[in-house]
């Protein structure tokens, strides 16, 4: 089974009430839960609860490190059914702990003004090299400093445009654009459309706060967790075809790091806006 296969068995929830649903978030490779996936499951939990409307916007806070061998607990709380717009919160449990908040919008389709930011100008996915063939060339000598992340499944794949030296990064401005898309193409609704995305944009946007202090998701005890994320979804789109994520960390202050993001198809349509503040605690010693 493809990794992108299996992430999408996770974001098939098991009912448990027309409010309550439940999953495993156990994914190769990972200690910890992974964040853009708890973002990503209760994006579909909060849709079991919704007709005929699609989500526009969410704003969630992660409370807990999630562990991966408890299965997690989504409870769904109805806010507003309005005509044009519907509203809910997702809570996520593990243990009777809560572990994750969301708060979710959804609208209609409708018409209306239509003006967007330009997509940047910049290279051609098919001309780069993917994020894990990078590294296992920058590791190849030190093959145990990326155990884990090589160990993890690959649903997404990401192709920078231009690659950091992560064993020995240089102090950079705070910005980076990366290509992404399914690593192997499925079938979507805009519900999972929306929440591939969602566990996408979760992966790459806080590293754009350690590049002007030139660092590394691989430095030794540097301690990084997403405290929040927030996205805003403009136009349709499909997650199989290249998506151009733009980030930029515009402040990093008293060990949290913040940085938004906008994501772009490939015909240069702006489709969904993220930011996100997280943690960012320096080894002892420094």
């Amino acid at each position: 089974m493809s990794a992108i296969k299996k992430l999408n068995d996770l974001l098939n929830l098991t009912t448990i009430n027309s409010e309550t649903f439940t999953v495993s978030a156990k994914e190769m490779g990972w200690r910890r839960i992974f964040g853009g996936l708890i973002v990503a499951q209760a994006i579909m939990a909060a849709y079991r609860t919704v007709e005929d409307k699609n989500l526009h916007s969410l704003h969630c806070y992660f409370l807990r490190a999630g562990d991966p061998d408890i299965p997690i607990i989504y409870k769904v709380a109805k806010l507003r059914d309005g005509n044009s717009f519907v509203q809910r919160n997702i809570y996520a449990y593990q243990n009777k702990h809560l572990i994750f908040q969301m708060i979710a919008s959804f609208h209609k389709v409708e018409e209306g003004l239509n003006h967007q930011d330009t997509m940047p100008h910049t290279k051609d996915p098919s001309t780069l090299v993917n994020e894990i063939e990078l590294l296992e060339k920058a590791f190849k000598n030190r093959p145990e400093n990326i155990r884990d992340t090589r160990n993890r499944l690959r649903p997404i794949e990401f192709r920078p445009v231009n690659p950091r030296n992560m064993i020995d990064p240089k102090k950079e401005k705070p910005a980076q654009l990366v290509w992404f898309r399914t690593s192997n193409k499925i079938n979507t609704s805009i519900p999972l459309n929306q929440a591939l995305l969602a566990y996408a944009s979760d992966y790459t946007i806080l590293d754009t706060a350690l590049m002007p202090h030139a660092l590394s998701i691989f430095q030794k005890d540097l301690q990084i967790a997403s405290l929040d994320h927030s996205i805003w979804f403009h136009r349709p789109f499909d997650v199989n075809e290249w998506l151009l994520y733009s980030q930029r960390s515009h402040s990093s202050y008293g060990n949290r790091g913040f940085a938004s993001g906008h994501i772009f198809s490939q015909t240069g349509n702006l489709i969904a806006t993220i930011a996100q503040e997280g943690m960012i605690r320096l080894p002892r010693n420094n």
